[in-house]
């Protein structure tokens, strides 16, 4: 009788690779090749700022520290002048003083020439039906929001008054740190203050403002009770409108303004989460099976979300990483075969792995 030869079995016994949320192309998150990029990084030695620390998350803090550190809160005439972190740092350097966005500016630059994709976004109580108990004095704010490679997801980083915000361990995004204020549920979230401490203006960013005929009735005296909201909890409520590159989330206890002194509202509202909160830095794979050649083998084909890509690498059965290309061919052996795949941004920087296990029999003859 004919020996025949049967194909042998290829069993996925796990799969640990995320799905991939929104779309990571609807934005531009910088270049860290870029020349000014490359000139932040250098001329403020950027990465002595992050060296030592043991987690990713960790060098986020110790940036937002730093970028905290450069000025106190102010508002100087330099501010028309300046474009990006750069500048802003230049300028500090020679005493200037800015305000909150230029803070999440130049979080993100600085970020961004790091290696770690980070986005400026605005928050606002203006028009909003939310628990206030006190006159705030100025309706908006700006903070940074930086992608998490150690929890998947986007979280705040608020330089300007050195917070972050958690939630049962768990750093929370913008539209988390509004839900859980507006559900009226803020002692359940810890606002961790870093130092330094923010610093109320004082005399001088008072003479700046003034400049500007909108902030003529100010005092001194007024400014303490202007920035009270900077204490535990009080910047909360500023996430109760939240505006993410471009697009304004909105549901029932908050609705869009499109009217805004009289001029049309550029912000687009959305209540799809994934208009505003998209994946990063993930891989994720396809495994097509193959026997020629007498060599059992998965054809793998890789895909991914990261802004700075490079390449990617593989870890075969827990030997050590290799560069690979987005389609190569994994051999198998009896019993169970391990992939890890990951990719690498120009930074150096790699994002989470995705693996799965292969459970193979190997091909009989009967």
């Amino acid at each position: 009788m004919e020996r025949r030869e049967v194909p042998g079995e290829f069993r996925v016994i796990k799969y640990e690779v995320p799905d991939f949320r929104g779309d990571y192309h609807c934005m531009d998150y910088g270049d860290p090749n870029d020349a000014r990029m490359v000139a932040l990084r250098d001329e403020f030695g950027l990465e002595a700022v992050v060296a030592g620390v043991e987690t990713e998350f960790e060098g986020f803090l110790a940036l937002k520290r730093w970028v905290r550190s450069r000025w106190d809160h102010g508002y100087s005439h330099h501010s028309v002048e300046v474009k990006d972190g750069l500048d802003i740092l230049r300028q500090a350097a020679r005493g200037a003083q800015f305000a909150c966005g230029h803070y999440a500016r130049t979080f993100v630059d600085c970020a961004c020439a790091l290696g770690w994709p980070a986005r400026v976004i605005g928050i606002c109580i203006e028009h909003g039906e939310y628990p206030r108990d006190y006159n705030v004095g100025n309706v908006g704010h700006s903070v940074a929001e930086i992608w998490s490679n150690e929890h998947r997801k986007w979280v705040v980083m608020d330089p300007d008054v050195n917070v972050y915000y958690r939630r049962d361990g768990v750093p929370l995004n913008a539209l988390e740190i509004r839900d859980a204020w507006l559900r009226r549920e803020a002692d359940q979230v810890e606002m961790i203050q870093d130092e330094p401490l923010f610093v109320i203006p004082g005399e001088r960013a008072l003479h700046e403002l003034k400049r500007d005929g909108a902030y003529s009735s100010w005092t001194l005296e007024a400014l303490p009770l202007l920035f009270e909201r900077f204490g535990r909890h009080r910047v909360m409520d500023y996430y109760a409108r939240v505006l993410i590159n471009g697009w304004e989330w909105v549901d029932e206890r908050v609705l869009p303004t499109f009217i805004s002194h009289f001029s049309p509202h550029a912000v687009k509202p959305t209540g799809n989460p994934d208009h505003l909160y998209w994946s990063l830095n993930l891989v994720r794979l396809a495994a097509t099976p193959s026997w020629e050649g007498g060599q059992s083998r998965l054809r793998i084909e890789l895909e991914h979300c990261m802004p700075y890509f490079d390449h990617y690498e593989a870890r075969l059965n827990g030997d050590g990483w290799l560069r690979v290309e987005e389609s190569f061919d994994w051999p198998m052996h009896e019993g169970v075969n391990r992939l890890e795949c990951r990719a690498v941004n120009v930074r150096g920087r790699p994002g989470p792995v995705s693996r799965m296990d292969v459970a193979h029999a190997r091909a009989l003859e009967w």
